[in-house]
């Protein structure tokens, strides 16, 4: 065999046995700014996601990223508008950043394989029904290269028992009688949404004060809240709890038991999640259990998840799925978080300090603001 024939076998041979994650071609790291596009799914001038948004921006000017966001304001079809404008992009983005709302996130893993975009899953991963059909990231899509959430179903179990402890904590109520509990859900197929009524329904398997008298779809709106809750009450419903998937959600159902002649934090109790601003104020005043949450700042994270499998973080590549715990602010550690949250002022923080591109091996990641976060069992 002549030379240059064996230089092109071991060539390939070379290529074949290289590892699926060694097959994302990794951007040129020259003078440009590595480009990330961000499918936004909610609105970017308030909200949470809108929080989810500056926090990542913020991140991205730290490590010297060009962000560029489409916002769908929690509309499917400007959804996959989004994702067309992304894919549309001349010249294509370096990542795609991208949330399973709706579960739109399999067709955007699908169509960047095609493309050869490296595309990270972000908050909403894609249901174990999407994985067993398309498949995993890495392992079958060698561009699906992370995939970054929180733990849902512990937050959800985490609002239903505060409010048995808030309950138990207000001595104008007999604590002791079962509780009443309305239950008020994100929608019915967003993966945030469905396990964090599965933590929910963890709770109510182990504390059997907690009586769910109805379930309701808000669709992450406080004025659908508010009507939904208004109706429950007309029609003598009984409510001595309300479980909330958000804080707008908790809002609307407070308010709607508000023009009830109900007082909240006193003979009804509320919890909800998303650290939103009139959720914190609601915490400090006692009308509300606590606020969960903290995973807006997943916009941050996810930069520092990219800086780290830029700078070839080797867990990275062996455990793309990442997932972290979220917080619960209540009025005992509310004011931890005041200097933080009050102003909103992202770029504040130093989030390479989250890095841990240069850590001994084996350091693992700690996405906490506060040490003494969580609630016990």
């Amino acid at each position: 065999m002549k030379p240059y024939a064996v230089l092109f076998l071991l060539g390939l041979v070379a290529l074949l046995v290289m590892p699926a994650h060694a097959q994302v071609t990794t951007p040129d790291r020259s003078d440009a700014p590595v480009r990330v596009a961000f499918i936004n799914p909610g609105y970017g001038d308030r909200g949470f996601w809108k929080d989810v948004r500056g926090t990542m921006q913020a991140a991205a000017d730290q490590f010297g990223y060009e962000l560029i966001v489409f916002d769908s304001d929690r509309d499917s079809k400007m959804m996959i508008e989004s994702a067309q404008r992304v894919f549309d992009l001349v010249p294509a983005p370096d990542y795609i950043i991208a949330v399973n709302e709706h579960q739109q996130g399999a067709r955007i893993v699908l169509e960047a394989a095609e493309r050869d975009i490296p595309v990270i899953m972000l908050l909403n991963d894609l249901t174990q029904e999407q994985k067993d059909a398309h498949g995993y990231p890495v392992k079958d899509f060698a561009n699906w290269i992370l995939t970054l959430t929180p733990d849902n179903e512990r937050a959800g179990y985490d609002i239903a028992k505060s409010l048995i402890d808030g309950a138990r904590l207000e001595n104008e109520y007999q604590h002791r009688k079962p509780l009443c509990l309305l239950s008020i859900a994100g929608d019915s197929k967003t993966p945030a949404s469905l396990q964090r009524l599965q933590g929910l329904d963890h709770a109510l398997s182990r504390f059997p004060l907690l009586r769910e008298q109805n379930r309701l779809v808000a669709n992450w709106s406080y004025d659908e809240a508010f009507r939904q809750t208004q109706s429950w009450l007309k029609r003598d419903g009984c409510v001595d709890a309300g479980w909330a998937a958000n804080d707008d959600i908790a809002l609307g159902a407070i308010a709607a038991l508000e023009e009830a002649g109900r007082r909240p934090g006193k003979d009804v109790f509320v919890g909800g999640l998303n650290w939103s601003p009139d959720g914190l104020r609601k915490v400090s005043g006692g009308e509300m259990t606590m606020t969960h949450g903290g995973h807006f700042f997943a916009g941050a994270w996810v930069m520092v998840l990219l800086h780290d499998y830029i700078s070839g973080v080797e867990t990275l590549y062996e455990n793309p799925e990442i997932s972290f715990r979220m917080e619960a602010i209540t009025r005992e550690n509310i004011s931890y978080f005041v200097d933080v949250l009050g102003n909103r002022d992202w770029g504040s923080l130093d989030f390479k300090e989250f890095s841990i591109a240069n850590s001994p091996p084996g350091t693992e990641y700690n996405f906490v603001l506060h040490p003494g976060d969580g609630q016990e069992e």
